[in-house]
């Protein structure tokens, strides 16, 4: 099997300069390079650059697929928006990783499979690249999936317990599900894991919410915030404050009211019980959809033949015609008048002369061997 990798790097924020796009352009002669975007795909050789490196300098988003089995994305945010010490929870050493530069989060998740299906990386960034705005407005179920796929990849100690279960696992949107396939996580172990998860509607702030939280302040305090979004040089300030409001209106739970942790072991056991539950489900149903098939093929079948009822010696002469043109679809013909016939036979009772007959055609033309070994093949014996 030949080797395959991908890389494919974006800037979100701030585009490349050029002196940045000349030094990029060093590390890869054959990677397009834009302000916004590098990519290169390797079937001999390999990247020579740092994506950690390049991620703290120059991209917020990052993927590689390779064909031994490796999916990896790394997204960089500001600091502003999401601090390492407020997800520590979830963070591993291997799986989900995150580091602070001097301005940005970096989140690193990988998924590795030691059987892997060829697969090639175009379009997967495209299709993860919202998870990076869901956690700049503080929501945590990217983070949660980073720590899942290594529950369900055998990566992590039975007793350990999982991190905080965030709002909305059983509601992904497009770009969480398309993360969810992306670090291989099992529907069922998915499934499990939503169990202890409130609707995402329940925490949501609407506008009301923003409304009400807006008349609290006095007229001083608006102006002051209206002038810094306007005029201010902070880029992120808008969704900072939106993180503030959401937060004085919906303070920490207290934690007796939280359910239970659960542990890496009870999820993997509860996954496998739904996993068998799905498995009889679809186990029945899929011989009920069969049974209903044969059903079906047997009445039509019982139609097609009472069309045939006393046409019998039409279907014998029928035989004998196709018996000359000594040709391969003449011979198949051939041998399903005769299965025709002999279920006519078999339902008039009529077996022993069916037989009868079928023996005196084979041993009239016992010398055609084409033509007897397919009616030995069909169980067409006399």
């Amino acid at each position: 099997m030949s080797e395959y990798q991908y890389f494919e790097f974006q800037t979100i924020d701030q585009p490349l300069s050029a002196e940045d796009m000349t030094e990029l352009r060093r590390w890869s002669s054959r990677a397009e390079i834009t302000p916004t975007r590098f990519w290169n795909e390797y079937h001999w050789g390999d990247f020579k650059g740092s994506p950690r490196r390049w991620m703290e300098r120059y991209f917020d988003a990052f993927l590689h697929v390779a064909n031994w089995g490796t999916r990896w994305l790394m997204l960089r945010l500001p600091l502003a928006l999401l601090k390492e010490r407020e997800i520590g929870d979830y963070l591993l050493e291997d799986g989900l990783e995150g580091w602070q530069t001097a301005e940005h989060l970096v989140l690193s998740f990988i998924s590795q499979t030691d059987n892997p299906d060829w697969e090639e990386g175009h379009g997967w960034l495209s299709s993860l690249i919202g998870v990076r705005s869901s956690l700049m407005r503080g929501d945590r179920r990217s983070l949660y999936l980073g720590w899942l796929a290594q529950a369900g990849a055998g990566d992590l100690d039975e007793v350990a317990e999982e991190p905080p279960v965030p709002p909305g696992l059983g509601e992904l949107d497009a770009p969480h599900r398309a993360l969810a396939e992306f670090l291989r996580i099992p529907q069922d172990l998915l499934v499990t894991a939503a169990e202890a998860s409130a609707p995402l509607q329940a925490h949501a702030i609407g506008a009301a919410d923003i409304e009400r939280w807006l008349a609290e302040r006095s007229t001083a305090e608006k102006d002051a915030l209206l002038a810094e979004l306007i005029i201010g040089d902070q880029p992120y300030r808008l969704a900072e404050l939106r993180q503030q409001i959401e937060r004085e209106l919906q303070p920490g739970e207290d934690a007796e009211g939280l359910p239970a942790r659960r542990t890496v072991g009870q999820l993997l056991e509860r996954a496998e019980m739904l996993h068998r539950e799905r498995r009889q489900r679809e186990d029945a149903a899929r011989a009920a959809e069969q049974a209903r098939k044969a059903a079906e093929a047997a009445a039509a079948r019982k139609r097609y033949l009472t069309t045939l009822r006393g046409q019998e010696e039409v279907l014998w002469r029928k035989v004998d015609d196709l018996v000359e043109q000594r040709s391969a679809s003449a011979y198949q013909q051939l041998v399903e008048r005769l299965k025709d016939l002999r279920e006519l036979a078999e339902t008039d009772g009529a077996l022993e002369a069916f037989s009868a007959r079928l023996r005196r055609l084979r041993d009239q033309h016992s010398r055609k061997s084409a033509l007897i070994r397919r009616l030995d093949r069909a169980g067409l014996v006399g």
